[in-house]
């Protein structure tokens, strides 16, 4: 393996094990309680405890070796521990119990060190102490209710001290530094408002299986162990790539239009950008195909399409199913996925649905073994424990009577009651095929086609003035190039009559090359090719063959150019296809308006192939996939080895499952515990049989990140191992990830796995940063946009772009057009109508101001009220327009104080809080309401940078405002709000209209 693909691999799983002691959950871990602790103590009295807890961690590290018996001679000891260290922890007040839904006490603050078995503490070699990130703004979490302060405050004190320090009561003082920075209290006197401050301190032992993302490194340890790396792993982690190829352009995709097979939806084709990105990716052998999907572009039909595409193609080749993985980051991103690849409703008729029983949706989710069955209900999902869809139906009882409802269908559609399971996938296979050959035919005969209109305008066409006169509809007309034919034909005859009459010395004079006759002649001739199509250039020869051959060659040229054309209308009346390939981005733009503005779905060549005979094909995959399906189960349940776990009967169930669902859907998280595989080992000292449980490197077809913006790089790079070719999605100007790492962890572990010399290389700002590998700054997104082999014209970053905007009025995603876009976007929504209850961009000016709830969150009071009061005074007009108020109104807040105050004043204003989207931006991350409320928190008295202009980086009001629909209303104290600046909040300032509510 490359070096510097070790180093980078080491540094990700380093980050990944340090996050961990980010959100320290003391359940299930080996810790112990010391009460009215005293930080500035180096040492613990309790040694029973001490070796009880160093004693834990001797026996895991000799398990993980699979030595359990401590007189092997093998057995290793050990001295000291790392632990991790909570001076306190907070307990809900009494008179706050009965309002907070979480009463387990809270440890937001831990500090490291080292444990003897004397209770000895030593500094440890990371000396920044552990802020738990999921009590720090801005959070991922909507259902925090407590604050300990936030991502900014906590970036500000890692630039306290040099942590040189060598006693451990420099380093105690430096850990109360940072704590009083961050917090503004002294440690030992802190205190919150919700909550009582108890001093017992927890010292715990930070488990492997403290988090999920344990699956992750110990993929990343199988990683290090190749000797080769994988291939698509090599590709997306290698830095320096300068490809920058173009993607297609419009007038190329007939070039690739046979290579699009499969379309999910029949209602709308794909987008003109969606098409140039699909058949960029269909065209290319690329490894790392990255996709920019601003908001409301279509990323989900993007990746239907693609699906869609590989499910027929495989069905064409008689191949093994594709597997597809899906992965994010968040449960909300996933759960995107899954509903959007869980309608199974095709185009009516016999193909229509599904041809096996209570199977339904495209994808299966593989959540964690703890997921509640109530909360999978209606979703088709794998276990790893096996439970789930497959279990249920992968039987002799199913089988028998899904073979008999498969056979029914299919002996509707093929209307015959003879066929068996493999002679019906024969017959949708030949199908498929026939569809494809169209598609091949179709990009045959419009490319003859165009080849016969250069002819036509290259070398038949004398008078370009004229050329309008031959096109019908954007086509060349046959019926004039007959009229053509006929008249060129009437010449041929007119010049054999004439050379017949001329007369006799004429010939002679002629052929004896005299100047008189043969001018005579030529001015005669002339006469009759006047008006013909035959041209007469200075060097034309007058002689009878001559010009007979030229005025044959110009017939045969016309009656080629009529073949071409009658032959493409043919194609396109034997297949029902009205329109032709747009020749330039122009008119298939103008298609696409014409198409908006007379409320049509399909008006362009491929608009039409999509809903027809691209979705045709797809509804004949999904049968064959299930007769392939049901002969694989038969042939299957028959194998002793059906339920194993080895890598075999692993490969054969998965590319199995693949046939019914082609596409699984899990976090990163979970995905290496999924596609692993048991294989033995060596039998332990005391009999037992040692397993290890190697990933299945290079197994998966396609993986498919979506979200990827928001997946940082620690977590999301491993998973590249397991598959062979990926689409990345995502947009670098919405959320960002939860970096779980600081700036100065990030740093001390590039210099540790030796990727920087030391701490002054700015080499990872320069270089590293830009390309997304920092664990404190980087993402999936940026990665793959660096590892992609394209680059659209006149773009920052690397990578296809979807640009069709059709969520919001164009009053709304103007201004994010503008604000991250570099107006890229195109709005298709079209302006906002006039029914519209308010402006679409609309400020209400607030006079109050903000201040900090007993957590530390701030809240604005005069907003929270303002608020209340409006949706009160509109809830009849609102409700009339869109049925229910809590389903058509979002509330966006940067701060949770604010939203849990809203909360408690739309419960008291008698509103169903529970249906109401309401949160800071990571609430509405891919979601979208019609009417959505920005509560800006600030007063005019708050000093320093607002929260949402922070670094001058568009991503939080960017997806506050292409969240709204139809409105986006702003509450604030408009004094913030400064029009010349050139922030998030200086721009969004411009494109308000203000108002001032009584």
């Amino acid at each position: 393996m490359n070096q510097e693909h070790h180093k980078w691999l080491t540094y990700w799983k380093k980050n990944l094990a340090d996050s961990l002691n980010t959100n320290i959950e003391i359940d299930g871990s080996q810790h112990f309680e010391i009460e009215d602790f005293k930080i500035e103590d180096n040492s613990i009295a309790d040694l029973k405890k001490v070796n009880t807890l160093i004693d834990s961690e001797e026996r895991r590290i000799n398990a993980k070796r699979g030595i359990k018996n401590k007189d092997d001679e093998d057995w290793i000891t050990i001295d000291h521990i790392f632990v991790v260290i909570a001076p306190f922890k907070l307990k809900p007040a009494t008179d706050h119990l009965v309002h907070l839904k979480d009463k387990k006490p809270k440890f937001p603050f831990w500090y490291s060190a080292y444990l003897n078995r004397n209770g000895k503490l030593y500094i440890p070699d990371e000396m920044f102490p552990l802020f738990q990130r999921q009590y720090l703004e801005p959070l991922a979490d909507e259902r925090t209710e407590f604050i300990f302060g936030s991502i900014e405050e906590v970036d500000l004190a890692t630039t306290l001290g040099k942590e040189n320090y060598s006693k451990y009561p420099e380093y105690i003082q430096y850990v109360q530094d940072i704590f009083k920075k961050v917090t503004g209290q002294e440690l030992c006197e802190y205190h919150s408002g919700a909550y009582e401050t108890i001093f017992n301190a927890i010292v715990l032992l930070p488990q492997e299986e403290m988090n999920a993302a344990m699956g992750i490194i110990e993929l990343y340890e199988k990683i290090l162990h190749q000797k080769n790396l994988p291939e698509l792993l090599q590709s997306f982690i290698t830095l320096n790539n300068n490809q920058e190829k173009l993607p297609i352009t419009v007038p190329d995709l007939i070039n690739t239009n046979d290579l699009h097979l499969g379309q999910m939806g029949f209602d709308f084709p794909i987008s003109i950008s969606q098409r140039k990105s699909l058949n960029t990716l269909l065209g290319s052998n690329e490894k790392v195909f990255a996709v920019n999907g601003p908001p409301g572009t279509g990323k989900t039909t993007l990746l239907q399409s693609i699906v869609a595409n590989k499910m027929v193609e495989s069905a064409l080749k008689g191949e093994d199913a594709p597997v597809i993985l899906a992965c994010s980051t968040n449960n909300q991103a996933v759960t995107n996925i899954i509903d959007s690849f869980s309608r199974s409703n095709t185009r009516e008729g016999k193909l229509q649905g599904r041809w096996i029983p209570d199977v339904d949706g495209y994808a299966t989710y593989l959540p964690s073994t703890n997921k509640k069955e109530s909360e999978l209900k209606g979703i088709n999902y794998k276990k790893l424990n096996g439970n789930g869809l497959f279990n249920d139906i992968e039987n002799l009882e199913f089988l028998q009577d899904a073979k008999e409802y498969f056979l029914q269908k299919s002996n509707e559609y093929f209307n015959s009651t003879a066929l068996s399971l493999s002679s019906v996938v024969q017959k949708l296979q030949k199908e498929i095929s026939d569809i494809e050959q169209i598609l091949k035919d179709s990009g045959d005969t419009w490319k003859d086609y165009l080849q016969s209109e250069h002819v036509f305008t290259s070398n038949y066409l004398l008078n370009n003035s004229k050329v309008s006169n031959y096109y019908q509809e954007d086509l060349l007309n046959e019926d004039v190039l007959k009229n053509d034919v006929e008249d060129l034909t009437k010449t041929e005859q007119n010049i054999i009559t004439y050379f017949n009459n001329e007369p006799f010395f004429r010939k002679v004079f002629c052929f004896l090359g005299i100047q008189s006759a043969l001018k005579n002649r030529a001015s005669e001739v002339k006469i009759i090719l006047r008006d013909s199509q035959i041209a007469i250039p200075e060097n034309f020869v007058f002689k009878k063959n001559e010009i007979l051959d030229t005025i044959d060659s110009k017939i045969n040229t016309a009656k080629k150019i009529i073949g071409s054309i009658e032959k493409w209308k043919l194609w396109k009346n034997n297949n029902s296809i009205k329109g032709n390939p747009p020749r330039s981005e122009e008119k298939y733009w103008e298609s696409e308006h014409l198409k908006i503005k007379e409320k049509i779905n399909v008006n362009s060549f491929y608009d039409e192939l999509d809903v027809s005979l691209r979705h045709k094909a797809f509804q004949l995959a999904l049968h064959y996939w299930e007769g392939r399906y049901l002969l694989q189960l038969e042939a299957d349940l028959r194998d002793p080895k059906f339920n194993g776990k080895g890598k075999e009967p692993m490969i054969n169930r998965w590319k199995r499952h693949a046939m019914l669902t082609p596409c699984f859907v899990s976090t990163f998280f979970m995905a290496p515990k999924f596609f692993s595989f048991y294989k033995f080992l060596r039998m332990s000292g005391e009999g037992n049989k040692i397993h290890d449980n190697p990933p299945l490197f290079n197994f998966i077809d396609l993986l498919i990140v979506d979200e990827a913006g928001q997946v940082s790089p620690e977590v999301g790079v491993a998973t590249f191992a397991l598959a062979k070719q990926t689409v990345v999605v995502g947009d670098v100007k919405q959320i960002e990830p939860i970096w779980n790492v600081t700036h100065k962890i990030d740093i001390g572990n590039l210099k540790k796995c030796e990727i920087i010399e030391d701490y002054d290389d700015i080499v990872y700002e320069k270089q590293f940063d830009p390309k997304g590998f920092l664990s404190s700054t980087g993402s999936i997104m940026k990665m793959a946009q660096n590892a992609s082999g394209f680059k659209e014209p006149n773009l920052h970053e690397k990578g296809v772009l979807l640009t069709e905007h059709r969520r919001c009025y164009d009053e709304i995603i103007n201004y994010c057009n503008v604000l991250a876009y570099d107006g890229k976007l195109i709005p298709l929504r079209g302006k906002a109508e006039k029914d519209l209850l308010f402006p679409p961009m609309h400020c209400i000016h607030v006079e109050g101001q903000s201040t900090r709830n007993p957590n530390g969150s701030r809240f604005n009071i005069e907003e929270v009220k303002t608020i209340i009061n409006w949706l009160t005074d509109n809830k009849t007009e609102i409700e009339k327009k869109y049925k229910s108020i809590e389903h058509a109104v979002g509330i966006i807040t940067p701060f949770t104080g604010q939203k849990n105050s809203l909360k408690s004043a739309l419960k008291d204003a008698g509103f169903k809080v529970e249906d109401f989207k309401i949160g800071t931006v990571h609430a509405l991350q891919g979601a979208e309401r019609p009417i959505v409320l920005f509560s800006m928190v600030y007063g005019d008295e708050d000093k320093g940078t607002l929260f949402f202009d922070r670094d001058n980086k568009p991503n939080m009001l960017n997806v506050a405002v292409s969240r709204a629909k139809d409105n986006f209303i702003v509450f604030a104290n408009t004094k913030i709000l400064n029009k010349n600046a050139k922030t998030p909040s200086g721009v969004l300032s411009n494109f308000l209209k203000y108002h001032t509510q009584n």
